[in-house]
């Protein structure tokens, strides 16, 4: 266990001819993560804006990937980038995944 963090892992069923997500995918949760807020900015140019920046510890065996949002404490947030998967010696031992939300 890496932390006392419950997320949910929210697979998308793919995407449209534009790009956008279809609905209908899966959602999972995963015990045992750790949850690290790193940013939070706002924006007052055209309209308030905030941007929330997390990081995400989790065990080696989920399925998590770029493409998948996490959900934790009632907010969803995209995978910025591909899951870092970490080794120890003994073999893999956490991801680490960088998220991002983006309110207004």
């Amino acid at each position: 266990m890496l932390g006392p963090h419950t997320v949910t892992v929210i697979h998308p069923a793919g995407r449209d001819r534009w790009g956008d997500t279809v609905a209908g995918g899966t959602e999972t949760a995963v015990s045992g993560c750790f949850w690290q807020p790193v940013s939070s900015s706002e924006q007052q140019i055209a309209a308030d804006t905030v941007d929330v920046v997390a990081r995400l510890f989790m065990p080696a065996a989920v399925d998590v990937r770029a493409t998948d949002r996490i959900r934790f404490e009632g907010r969803t947030y995209a995978v910025e980038g591909r899951p870092a998967l970490h080794h120890t010696p003994a073999g893999p031992h956490h991801y680490e995944l960088e998220l991002r939300d983006v309110e207004g």
